[in-house]
Formats: structure tokens, C-alpha cells, sequence
């Protein structure tokens, strides 16, 4: 059977308006196949909500694969502009698309199986894996959505406690270098040999944290993959 490309774009568009999430990232995905000429405007509409904010968050992704498939150089630059506008920081921005939409079942297969993340080598789950990282039950409930994908692509931006190395520059000029055991917008806890110390916040001219043995994930996963071990890690809120 054969349907016009333009019955096409109108039967797609009413999916991404009224389907299921998982019906409209296929639906999205399609459409992005079609010739140029047929999608450049409907695209466009699309990225016209995605920047009123009313666009469902759990597509982003297949819109920014959607684009990338037309092949429109403009659709593109305001695919990337409007992300820019998510976070200050360029690499979360462009990596926001992976916070909502996933499948959890997918993540936890990644999460417990994939060859390439091995993420059970380093971290526990249910008492089996490795303790070089922190234990993940009820990684939800310590951290939001947003620091668990910035975990995964930035390993070393935020360190859990006692699990790496952090080095302070104070204000009246000493240097301190310890085991990260907290920190919160006030103060920050270290403890150097046997003693734990607790800087205020304010004392703190600069802090460096040591490079964290967790490889990054950018390398090893694609975006999808990525969104769903993020989706299955934001659902484990309890710690048990």
C-alpha cells in the first residue's frame, strides 16, 4: 500500500500528539526518514514546543535523531541552541536529551550485563559486584536524575563520598588533601589519615577533585543507552 508522504507526516504527527511515549520516539524516528522536504516544517513546529517548554521531555532524544536523519543544517543549530539553554554547562546540555524517556528494564540489562560499561565490576547492587564505586540500592534517593547522568559522562565533576581524593586551597593560604566524606552548600568534610576535618564552605578558595577511576561512559554507550541506565538508577529510591 502506499501513502503519500504528505498523509505520512500528518498520520506521524498525531501519534507524537496523543500516543504512548514509546509510540511516539518510533513515530519520531520515522519521520525523520522522510525526504527533507516533507519534514522541515513539522521538525520545525516540534522544536518551536520543545523551546516553550511543552514538549514531552521523554522525546527529546529521538527528536535531536530526527533532525540528524533530515539532514537540515538549521533544524540542527536550533536543536543544539535550545539545548544550550537546558544547562550552562555545554556537555550536559547537549547530553539533557537523556534524562527522561528511557526503559528501565533495558538499563538494569545494561546495568548487570553489558560487556563494555561493566558497571558491576566497580559498583554493588544486592550485595554482589565490586566496592571500588558506591553501592547503587537507593542511589535515587541520595542523588537527583540530573547527578546521575552527570555521573555517567562526567565521572569525575562530583565524587561520592569516601570513595575519592579532594584538595583545598583556604583562605589564609593552607592546603589540604583528604578522603571526601561529604559536602554540602555550607561546608565540606575530609578526613586526612585518621581525622576527619570540617571546612565551612566559605572558607574554601578552591577545591580539586582527583580523577575518578570510573571510566567514562560517553565512550562505551550511545545516548539511548545511556538514558536507560539512567531511567533504571533514578527508580532504585530505596536503600534495602
Amino acid at each position: 500500500m502506499h501513502i503519500s508522504e504528505n498523509v505520512m507526516v500528518k498520520l506521524l504527527m498525531g501519534v507524537i500528539a496523543n500516543k504512548t511515549m514509546e509510540e511516539k520516539q518510533a513515530a519520531l524516528l520515522t519521520l525523520g526518514k522522510l525526504p527533507q522536504q516533507y519534514v522541515e516544517k513539522p521538525l520545525s513546529e516540534l522544536l518551536d514546543k520543545m523551546a516553550a517548554g511543552t514538549l514531552d521531555k521523554d522525546i527529546y532524544l529521538e527528536l535531536g535523531e530526527a533532525i540528524d536523519s533530515s539532514r537540515s543544517a538549521s533544524l540542527a543549530t536550533r536543536y543544539k541552541t535550545i539545548n544550550s539553554k537546558v544547562s550552562p554547562d555545554d556537555l550536559m546540555a547537549s547530553y539533557s536529551s537523556c534524562l527522561l524517556g528511557g526503559d528501565p528494564k533495558r538499563g538494569r540489562q545494561i546495568f548487570f550485563h553489558n560487556q563494555n560499561s561493566q558497571c558491576m565490576r566497580c559498583h554493588s547492587y544486592d550485595d554482589r559486584g565490586g566496592n571500588a564505586g558506591p553501592r547503587l540500592n537507593g542511589v535515587a534517593g541520595r542523588i537527583t536524575r540530573e547527578q546521575i547522568l552527570q555521573a555517567l559522562i562526567t565521572p569525575s565533576a562530583r565524587l561520592a563520598p569516601g570513595f575519592g581524593m579532594v584538595t583545598l586551597e583556604l583562605k589564609d593560604g593552607k592546603k589540604l588533601t583528604g578522603i571526601l566524606q561529604g559536602e554540602t552548600k555550607t561546608a565540606l568534610k575530609i578526613k586526612e589519615g585518621q581525622e576527619e576535618r570540617t571546612i565551612a564552605a566559605d572558607q574554601i578558595v578552591n577545591k580539586k577533585y582527583a580523577q575518578s577511576s570510573m571510566p567514562d561512559m560517553k565512550l562505551l554507550l550511545s545516548k539511548k543507552e545511556i538514558r536507560d541506565v539512567v531511567s533504571f538508577l533514578a527508580e532504585q529510591k530505596t536503600d534495602n
